[in-house]
């Protein structure tokens, strides 16, 4: 079967290294062979949780130069923002029709963003999950690159497929996910959780030199010296030595070797230079693409006015179906 790929990511900050390697990376790479790869930045899905309305326009236009520079090819795939396509909101409500509330009690995500949040409770938050479900079936969608974390919400598109195809006839195939090696870059100071956009957690792609060198010298280590992978013991070490490993194209136990004897101050001396050169082409074309922010606004509406003809088709067969 022909892979039809969809992904996207929340404008709710500058992108890191943990967004390129576990998911822009695998997007970059998959579209060379795909029938069919939309990306996007799901600027819906970023109101659910506290954002500026002020600033918020330029974290999208933020995210969409990422994208650019770090290789989405609008020759091969569709780049969007998702409010650009409004099919998106339309299937998510006709989904929402046909959707149990106590499928959407069981995923972790509203809590925990309630959690972050208190005051910014609201159904929208509660409904994410059932965007994400339309985001992806919108386009007849069967491959999804994400992280372990959003498994449980590919779980969910497929409930939600099957079950619409046991009440109103075949309409859409099983949804599979693409995991990634770098699916799980961690922060840089709390190796427990993943990377973050805020603060000396994660490294911004768009960081300067500086920036990443007092970031990686900042980063917490684990006890004793030996630079050695060990995630159990040594999760900190671990996921640097895993950054290392993906950004130099090198494998662990090479980077191992070359660090016998060496301590983590070393280490890390050479991990900020390896950050800084990958990261060299990348804000090289990003600052090209920002400079001609005409050429950029075309690819968008190229993208976005395919993406609704693919996304009516879809959408009316639905209505259809359903009767409405």
């Amino acid at each position: 079967m022909s892979a039809k790929i969809f992904s996207g990511i929340r404008p709710s900050g500058r992108l890191h290294l943990g967004n390129y390697l576990g998911a822009i990376k695998n997007w970059i790479a998959l579209q060379n062979n795909a029938e069919q790869a939309i990306y996007a930045v799901v600027d819906l899905h970023g109101i659910t949780t506290p954002y500026d309305p002020k600033t918020y326009p330029q974290q999208v236009t933020d995210a969409v130069l990422d994208f650019l520079a770090a290789g989405i090819n609008p020759e091969k795939s569709l780049l969007i923002r998702q409010s650009h396509v409004p099919q998106h909101a339309e299937l998510a409500w006709l989904f929402s029709t046909i959707t149990p509330t106590s499928w959407i009690d069981r995923l972790p995500t509203y809590k925990e963003q309630l959690a972050k949040s208190p005051k910014y409770n609201h159904a929208g938050l509660r409904d994410y999950p059932i965007l994400m479900a339309a985001d992806i079936l919108l386009y007849k969608s069967n491959l999804v690159p994400v992280g372990e974390d959003q498994l449980a919400h590919i779980d969910l598109t497929n409930e939600i497929a099957k079950k619409f195809n046991g009440m109103f006839g075949q309409t859409f195939e099983p949804v599979k996910a693409h995991l990634t090696e770098g699916a799980r870059v961690m922060s840089l100071q709390d190796p427990t959780k993943k990377m973050s956009k805020t603060g000396d957690e994660g490294i911004a792609l768009s960081d300067d030199p500086d920036a990443i060198r007092a970031k990686i010298k900042k980063a917490v280590t684990d006890s004793g010296k030996e630079v050695k992978y060990d995630e159990a013991n040594k999760p900190a070490i671990s996921n640097l030595l895993t950054i290392y490993s993906l950004l130099g194209n090198t494998s662990i136990a090479d980077v191992e070797h070359m660090y016998q004897g060496k301590s983590y101050v070393d280490f890390k001396n050479d991990l900020a230079e390896v950050v800084v050169e990958f990261l060299k082409p990348f804000q090289q074309r990003r600052a090209a693409f920002e400079r001609d922010a005409g050429a950029v606004e075309a690819i968008l509406n190229k993208s976005e006015e395919k993406a609704r003809m693919l996304a009516q088709a879809v959408l009316s067969e639905v209505q259809q179906k359903m009767g409405v």
